[in-house]
């Protein structure tokens, strides 16, 4: 089991380096690599995503790349345009060759003289002294004496100081720059003579909108971040337009400034809806494909973003299928499947901070341990604090008939399996509290670059009549995101749940449980098969445990246009489930972590990138034997034996795994 597994994911390794070289001749060869000779102060890296010359990629389907001499010339030229903007003023191009001479796949050398960076002898900020708030908020500037003078930092003083000003009330002030470079002596000297002009306030907010808009409400988000006499900052209208934006009705919203009125000393403000169908309808048929899952549905959708008027929505959605698992040829599962949700939200339900939203879901489905029929509520209320956080406070009631599993399990006892313990015979019923708090400072949720995300959930649950099980739920979370390269991006996450029992007979109920593994989790594993597991007939089936861990460090790059790939590392461990309140402190033991490496493809569309990974779990010593690869936490044969997972996952899905 061991050697095809490992084969098979070095083959799909290896397949990236397999260069194409292409066809060239004497007269069109092909550019098989940009070489760089003296390039020390600057990312070769970030020098060659400027030129038109370019290497053929080192991927079987990668555009070959013909040398173009009238390119060539026009590269040297963009070569030292770039290292001035960095403030090598003296860079040069000494020579270019392309190796070997009449080749047919040749390889291109720039020979760079650098030179003495420019640096920054003396810089003078004129006028600023007349706009004393600005002057102290405008703190560290961007560009400073003895600094290499590049024009990154030129013009980023210049956006400093005009952000300064404009959001202490400066709303009409000038900054205009101008730098004298010597380059005798490789030096600049850098002046910014500013012209504050008249201090102004917040004038009165209007809106221009259409019968059928709330007026008030529109204007109600816009003044709950700028209030009309406040002195004038100009950050404050993006933040407002995202307000106004995030009501959920609008295709745009754009606020402009009218013009000044002298005699007040305040500029009026006008909010600009640009208008969007507020009903639509969605019907298609969809499929899922997932090696532990088959399905085919057709799904019907309607929404309303205006239902009744006051920008209320109303959403419905009616999905149908049928599902399979692991798959329609040798099913151990199967049956209709179906999902029927209504939602309905209210903005500014309470005040212009607090939304209101309600939805309610009825679903017939197929998991590996069971099937079962649940009808969910979710009562919420979204707290609009700042567009980066998010506070949603509700209340959850949850209810699912099973059927279908292995042993009935009587609660209270262990004997038999546990699949409904702690249930009413075969019906599970969860009602909880629920805070989900959330800060998204990523630059695009879809397809990020930089910035941090952390997420905390947290879930309090309590008894109905004799019904439920009482317990304290969290889960907190946290990614980060930082470029390498023009298309390179270091992405991390971690990530802990834990489930307390209070004052509870038996482990909690199988849909209470944490699991691990699939897409979106440890990639070693299929879909919520890292889990203890239990043992129906032939098949085992994961049934989850009181806590559940797992991280990545992925490596993101791009490939060719659309098109980008990922080398990643997973780790993942869980704990059994039980009624001991300690007991999800099992994950915080690191020898019970397991690993597993990988490498996947995406291709970005305008709904996320299509997926592809495929990872194989890493033995926990040197050896191929299958045994060195670790078991299934907590679980066990009736002999004692320990049962293992494939080595090697495959997954297919939409969106990154974070």
């Amino acid at each position: 089991m061991v050697r095809p597994a490992v084969l098979a994911l070095a083959l799909v390794l290896g397949a990236g380096g397999c260069l194409r070289p292409g066809r060239g001749t004497p007269e069109e060869p092909v550019v098989r690599d940009v070489l760089f000779r003296g390039v020390k102060a600057v990312d070769p890296g970030a020098l060659l995503e400027r030129l038109a010359t370019q290497p053929t990629g080192a991927w079987a389907w990668s555009e070959v790349q013909r040398l173009d001499p009238d390119a060539l010339a026009a590269d040297r030229r963009r070569v030292e345009a770039f290292y001035r903007a960095r403030g090598y003023y003296e860079a040069r191009v000494e020579s270019v060759d392309v190796l070997p001479p009449g080749g047919k796949l040749v390889d291109v050398v720039f020979h760079v003289s650098e030179g003495r960076p420019t640096r920054v002898t003396k810089l003078t900020v004129n006028g600023l002294e007349g706009a004393p708030e600005a002057q102290a908020r405008v703190g560290k500037l961007p560009l400073r004496v003895g600094d290499v003078f590049t024009d990154q930092a030129y013009d980023a003083t210049r956006a400093a100081l005009a952000s300064a000003l404009t959001s202490t009330g400066w709303a009409k002030a000038q900054v205009e720059q101008r730098a004298a470079v010597d380059p005798d002596t490789a030096t600049a000297e850098v002046t910014y003579d500013v012209t504050p002009g008249r201090r102004w306030k917040f004038g009165p907010v209007d809106a221009a909108v259409g019968g059928q808009l709330p007026r008030g409400k529109i204007l109600d988000q816009v003044l709950a971040v700028i209030t009309p006499g406040d002195w004038w900052d100009e950050s404050k209208l993006a933040v407002a337009q995202a307000r106004v934006f995030d009501l959920g009705a609008f295709g745009g919203v754009r606020i402009e400034q009218l013009a000044p009125d002298p005699v007040r000393g305040t500029i009026p403000l006008q909010v600009v809806i640009q208008r969007a169908p507020f009903r639509t309808v969605r019907v298609g048929p969809g499929v899922g494909l997932e090696a532990i899952r088959w399905d085919a549905h057709v799904l019907v959708g309607w929404q309303d973003r205006n239902f009744l008027g006051d920008l209320r929505r109303l959403d419905t959605e009616l999905r149908l299928g049928y599902a399979w698992l692991p798959n329609p040829w040798r099913p151990t599962r199967e049956g209709t499947v179906g999902l029927a949700t209504i939602g309905f939200s209210q903005p500014g339900a309470f005040t212009r901070w607090v939304d209101a939203s309600a939805q309610l879901a009825l679903e017939k489905g197929v998991e590996q341990a069971y099937d079962f029929y649940s009808q969910r509520l979710r009562l919420a209320l979204p707290l609009r604090i700042r567009s980066r956080w998010k506070l949603v406070p509700s209340y959850n009631l949850e209810v699912y008939q099973l059927s279908n599993f292995g042993a009935v399990v009587v609660p209270g006892t262990t004997s038999g399996g546990a699949i409904v313990e702690n249930c009413k015979g075969s019906v599970c019923l969860l009602t909880y509290l629920e805070q989900n708090i959330g800060w998204d400072g990523r630059d695009d949720p879809l397809n990020t670059r930089r910035g941090l995300y952390v997420a905390l959930a947290l879930q309090e649950s309590f008894h109905i009549a004799s019904y439920g099980y009482r317990y304290l739920r969290f889960l907190p979370e946290a990614r980060y995101f930082h470029p390498l390269g023009p298309s390179v991006v270091l992405a991390l996450r971690a990530r802990a749940g834990a489930l307390i029992p209070i004052s509870e007979i038996g482990p909690p109920p199988i849909v209470a449980l944490f699991t691990a593994g699939g897409p979106l989790s440890m990639r070693g594993y299929y879909n919520r098969r890292l889990a203890p597991m239990e043992l129906q007939g032939n098949l085992w089936v994961p049934v989850g445990g009181n806590g559940a861990a797992d991280g990545t460090v992925e490596l993101r790059f791009g490939v060719a246009g659309n098109l980008g790939a990922a080398v990643f590392l997973d780790a993942g461990t869980v704990s059994e489930a039980s009624a001991v309140p300690t007991t999800w402190q099992q994950i915080l033991d690191v020898n019970r972590v397991q690993y597993a490496a990988g490498f996947g493809l995406r291709y970005r569309t305008p709904f996320g990138p299509v997926r592809l990974d495929i990872a194989a779990r890493l033995p926990d010593r040197w050896s191929t034997a299958s045994d060195a690869f670790p078991a299934v936490p907590f679980t066990r044969r009736a002999d004692g034996s320990l049962h293992r997972e494939p080595i090697v996952a495959v997954h297919l899905s939409l969106g990154e795994a974070f």
